[in-house]
């Protein structure tokens, strides 16, 4: 759950809340939400594949657009953020359609993680 901010200054404050009204009366905000959802999931798709590289993941990734995506971007030269926001739209839509699949392949082969772990993780979703 992201950091309510409730703790910053009234001003802090009221400069977030404005924001975000503005994106979602000019309609930016979805927009800005799926690339932020694109960037998490090419990060996680690199650990994965760094992991499963190195055996600390159970089985292979699986094959589809999400590994070779996450593959192009630079880490050294921007951030997730930023290059999810050079990807193309067609792209962006087919990480986000893709995403859960391909986390439900990896996450059903995690058989060394014990049940209790993966019942912890998925609650504190």
């Amino acid at each position: 759950m992201p950091e309510a901010g409730l703790s910053l200054s009234p001003e802090a404050m009221r400069q977030r809340a404005l924001e975000t009204l503005a994106s979602l009366v000019g309609g930016t905000f979805w927009e800005k939400m799926r690339i932020e959802a694109a960037a998490r999931i090419i990060v996680t798709a690199r650990r994965v594949a760094l992991l499963a590289a190195s055996d600390a993941l159970e089985g292979n990734p699986p094959q589809g657009l999400i590994l070779p995506i996450a593959a192009r971007w630079d880490a050294t030269a921007m951030t997730a953020i930023e290059f999810a926001e050079t990807l193309q739209t067609a792209e962006i839509v087919a990480l986000l359609e893709e995403a859960p699949g391909w986390a439900e392949a990896i996450w059903g082969e995690q058989t060394r993680l014990p049940d209790a772990e993966k019942a912890r993780l998925l609650h504190r979703l």
